[in-house]
């Protein structure tokens, strides 16, 4: 499997298929307009284990879910808000993503913040089946969708 078949896997929602493939072995660049791709995806993609961990006591992490909710510190958000806009604002997708991606922010600083108030079960649910956990697949979907998009133009 190629990179090209990767994103495809993504952009299908096809999580099994794309987490089976091993990326290191791949040279082609997934980088168009300033945004690796790729690191984008698996950024967004590890917050789930960084959630499970937090939910479940396991981390040693400090989160900050006034900091989590702010969709223009990461990576992505900062292409975003920045390179993104200037090059990719005439296309819908872009658009889609923004607002999907500020929805994964949003619901990852819930997540931290029920955790924070105890409330184990709801963090739970929003991890594995609510907000969190289908703005996270939406994010990735529309990033290779994106990426195909882009290097088709």
């Amino acid at each position: 499997m190629g990179l090209f078949d990767w994103f495809l896997a993504h952009s299908r929602g096809d999580e099994k298929s794309a987490a089976a493939f091993q990326l290191g072995g791949i040279n082609e660049t997934a980088e168009v307009k300033g945004l690796d791709f790729v690191a984008a995806i698996e950024t967004h993609r590890k917050w789930k284990e960084r959630l499970v961990a937090y939910v479940q006591a396991t981390s040693t992490e400090i989160l900050d879910h006034a900091v989590i909710c702010q969709d223009n510190q990461c990576a992505l958000g900062k292409w975003i808000y920045g390179n993104g806009a200037t090059f990719c604002s005439h296309l819908p997708l872009f658009h889609q993503l923004k607002s999907k991606h500020s929805q994964f922010h949003i619901g990852a600083a819930e997540v931290v913040q029920k955790v924070q108030q105890g409330r184990l079960e709801e963090a739970t649910g929003l991890l594995l089946e609510g907000d969190f956990a289908k703005s996270s697949r939406d994010v990735q979907t529309m990033l290779s969708k994106l990426y195909m998009e882009m290097k088709a133009e």
